[in-house]
């Protein structure tokens, strides 16, 4: 009889696919809308400076959410123009409420018992400055100021604009013609402009020298004697993105946080009733009297806030001027909530600017990984270089903070039978069958979205074999054929600590975890000692060792994961819907299984003479004058791996008192099983000590690399200046071989650690990683020790390496003292590709339907 539906369940089908298409089109991909907008004029003539607030401008209305707002300077032909000509100090976006019919909206009109225009605030705790929307400096061009989705900054909203009023913009900016005394004038050194007084008339304190007092409009810095130039017409070129409002768009706070905030804390410990003065500006006073190179000295700045209201964050970025070396924004408890990096431009175009900040490095977390809790105290600290003084700098950090999580963002929106049967009363009779079929369609459509959009994570914690440590005693062990998870698997997390007998997490002040690394091999099936070769017996070996993708091609740096003492505090996960494909048996060769290797450094340092010391392999401290397999070390290598080798031991203080304990490596996986949706990354592994050189092409295929892993750090402390002043700083220049997205990246480093950053060719920042110094005693929290390293998980597809691009390594230490067998490795994840759409409603065609209800005979 069901014969006779065809025709009606047909249309029912091909209904359901439409809505289910339109809902999927709706939800998934907002449209982004942009404009481009021009400034009014202003006019510069050299030496001059402008520091204009335009109210009204142009900008997109209704309710809105903004996704983006950045702009540059151009002359009348539209051209960009270089800060090398015009320096860009600041520019700022406002926004306000303007009375209807207001006739001067730059001026209160108190006639009407009202103003003119109410300016509305972002939500940051300045209370005397920062109120703005968006702000940036010279390095505008380079800094990315997107809001991820599903984010939005909401403007617009009728229900929040006052009654007789509409929302306006206003736009500030700051720019002066640098054609004459360069830096002094950007950094506005009042003896250059001639001031005592402020634009109001105030007098100036005598210990001003310079800052926003003394550059303000129309003033005029001074010129060299024979120059050149003529006025010239300029605009603010401005690019505004946005999205039509919607309810799957998860609004986000502003906050701006400023290092030179002095607040007091008034009746409660949640931020909400203290008092915050930001002073925006402050100077750096000069370390050149210590005669040390520019990169040896640094200046750093460090503040703590509460704010008021917790949230997650979603995007960060700092705000520095020339000398400018990084800022960072730290939790309560030390962690790295954002770390953002200058670029210096290297030529002279607009955007590349030689000795300019040309760009800041932006912070994208995955959704819901960085929350702030209430009343949560932050640290923010701001570095400049100190080299020479700079007046006026500014230190201040954007965040966008969302209240919640983003709702799912797919729905599925189907007619019911009822609905069906308003337009056809015929189909009253066919409620039965439809019924059926839309369960089954809802069902299918539930295990695809639960198959497809949330894999299951599993997890697993195992032990290593046990080791036995004494007090100043060393292991280095190598542990073949560990439990592991099988199968053809991604692994999504890998991650590790020390623990005894009990499982209680052994602190790093006991026994210093110098490194453990993991790697993957072939093992030949039956072998008797996977250790060891059987290739004169077997004419093939017992195991073949599978390296990553790295480009190091000595026999170190072939791992798939390794940390050191800051296992506990490093995030090591692979973020949806990436991961790190092993157990393929595709890949293994024939009379082979998959194995893993596991390699653990570890040194007590109970009752030690110098824990440093014992740490950093100092050869002194072991009296070792030969490496493990009896080579003379040489005359220079003053410590390192090669002094403190399994079995060694570190000098004792003649008090020491301690016993043998057993110990164990407690490591934690975490993997999915392995489908098509799931991108396959490659791990890289740099080393700021490679010394590679280039065969054949431009690629970097054909390139030997040797890397050395460890190198030294010569102290200054002959200048007498603190930890916070002696810097030293390891570049390197690498060329990719092949290219990717980066997914993942962290950089690893040792106890003197103060971060590492990964450039492209171009100078943008492709990840920093900053270390988290421990405050205490317990386990995770070693004072005095690294615990933590920053990580990088950029939005998919936002960060790119070309094949063949030069990518520079820096790596920075403290070098207040001298420092022995440092590293400064870079960990980074890329993918051939972008990911797949994971999400399909798998519908059961009428055929399929059919094996189990012949006379049907759907059709559509």
């Amino acid at each position: 009889m069901l014969h006779y539906f065809r025709v009606p369940l047909a249309i029912l089908l091909l209904a359901l696919s439409i809505t289910c298409s339109h809902a999927f089109r709706k939800y998934r991909h907002p449209e982004i809308k942009s404009a481009v907008f021009l400034s009014p004029k202003f006019v510069l003539d050299q030496g001059s400076v402008v520091n204009k607030y335009y109210h009204d401008i142009d900008f997109p209305r209704g309710h809105i959410a903004i996704k983006g707002f950045n702009a540059e300077v151009v002359d009348e032909a539209g051209h960009p123009v270089p800060l090398h000509e015009t320096y860009l100090h600041h520019w700022v976006l406002r926004r306000y409420y303007q009375r209807l019919n207001a006739t001067n909206p730059e001026h209160d009109d108190h006639k009407h018992n009202q103003p003119d225009h109410i300016l509305v605030r972002n939500s940051g705790i300045c209370n005397n400055s920062g109120g703005q929307y968006y702000g940036l400096g010279s390095e505008t061009r380079g800094t990315n100021t997107d809001v991820p989705h599903p984010y939005g900054i909401e403007v617009g909203n009728s229900a929040d604009i006052p009654a007789g009023y509409e929302e306006g913009w206003i736009r500030g900016c700051l720019m002066s013609t640098q054609l004459i005394l360069g830096l002094g004038c950007t950094e506005c050194r009042c003896d250059l402009y001639n001031v005592t007084k402020d634009e109001y008339g105030r007098p100036l304190r005598p210990d001003y020298i310079g800052g926003l007092r003394c550059c303000y409009d129309l003033t005029q810095c001074r010129l060299r004697e024979v120059s050149e130039g003529a006025q010239r017409n300029l605009y603010m070129r401005y690019t505004v993105k946005w999205i039509d409002w919607d309810e799957f768009i998860v609004p986000v706070k502003i906050y701006i946080l400023d290092v030179t905030d002095s607040w007091k804390q008034l009746d409660n410990s949640t931020g909400q009733s203290s008092e915050h003065e930001c002073h925006v500006e402050y100077d750096v006073e000069s370390c050149s009297a210590s005669g040390m190179a520019d990169n040896r000295c640094t200046d750093s700045k460090r503040t703590s806030l509460v704010l008021p209201t917790g949230g997650y964050i979603v995007y960060g970025v700092a705000h520095q001027h020339s000398g400018g070396i990084g800022s960072t924004l730290y939790g309560e408890d030390g962690r790295v909530l954002c770390s953002s990096i200058p670029t210096y431009g290297q030529g002279k175009e607009a955007g590349n600017e030689a000795g300019y900040i040309v760009g800041m490095s932006t912070c994208y977390p995955q959704p819901g990984s960085v929350k702030i809790n209430v009343g949560e105290t932050l640290i923010l600290e701001s570095n400049y270089n100190s080299a020479q003084r700079h007046t006026g700098v500014m230190g201040l950090f954007y965040i966008l903070v969302a209240d919640q999580l983003p709702k799912p963002r797919l729905s599925l929106r189907v007619p019911t039978a009822k609905k069906v049967n308003k337009k056809k009363k015929m189909l009253h009779f066919f409620r039965v069958p439809l019924t059926i079929l839309l369960l089954a369609l809802s069902i299918t459509c539930s295990h695809a979205f639960r198959k497809y959009r949330h894999p299951e994570i599993k997890s697993a914690v195992f032990l290593s074999p046990k080791f036995v440590l004494d007090q100043g005693s060393v292991v280095n062990e190598y542990y073949s054929n560990i439990d592991f998870p099988r199968g053809h698997i991604a692994i999504k997390g890998f991650n590790a600590e020390v623990v005894d007998e009990a499982g209680h997490p052994v602190p790093l002040h006991e026994t210093y975890l110098h490194h453990w690394v993991i790697a993957r091999y072939y093992q030949r099936l039956n072998a008797t000692n996977p250790e060891h070769d059987g290739r004169q017996k077997n004419k093939k070996p017992d195991h073949i060792f599978v390296r990553n993708s790295g480009i190091c091609q000595n026999n170190s740096l072939g791992q798939y994961y390794g940390l050191g003492s800051e296992t506990r505090g490093t995030d090591s996960d692979v973020p949806d819907p990436y991961g790190i494909e092993v157990g393929n048996p595709a890949d293994i060769p024939a009379g082979y299984e998959e194995g893993w290797l596991l390699n653990v450094h570890a040194i007590d340092t109970r009752g030690v003479e110098d824990k440093l010391g014992c740490t950093e392999c100092r050869c002194d401290l072991y009296n070792v004058s030969k490496d493990e397999y009896g080579r003379p070390l040489r005359p220079d290598y003053i410590g390192g791996l090669g002094c403190c080798y399994d079995h060694t031991q570190c000098r004792l203080r003649d008090d020491s008192e301690s016993a043998k304990r057993n110990l164990y490596l407690r490591y934690t996986v975490k993997w999915i099983d392995w489908d098509e949706f799931i991108v396959p990354v490659k791990i890289y592994i740099f080393d700021v000590t490679d010394t590679w050189k280039q065969l054949d092409n431009s690629t970097g295929q054909n390139s030997e690399h040797e890397c050395h892993v460890e190198y030294n750090i010569e102290p200054c402390s002959t200048s007498g200046m603190t930890d916070i002043r002696c810097t030293d700083s390891k570049r390197i220049s690498l060329l990719m071989p092949i290219g990717g997205y980066i997914i993942y990246g962290v950089a690893h480093q040792h106890s003197g650690g103060i971060g590492s950053t990964l450039f492209g060719e171009d100078g943008r920042v492709l990840c920093s990683s900053i270390p988290t110094y421990g405050q205490g005693k317990e386990a995770g929290n070693e004072a005095g020790y690294i615990v933590g390293m920053s990580t990088c998980y950029p939005q998919p597809g936002s960060v790119k390496i070309n094949v063949g691009e030069t990518l520079i390594l820096e790596s920075n230490y403290s070098s207040a003292q001298r420092h022995t067998g440092v590293m400064g490795l870079f960990y980074i994840l890329v993918a051939d590709q972008l990911p797949k759409p994971r999400l399909s409603l798998r519908v059961p065609i009428a055929k399929q339907v059919n094996k189990d209800h012949v006379g049907m005979g759907f059709m559509y």
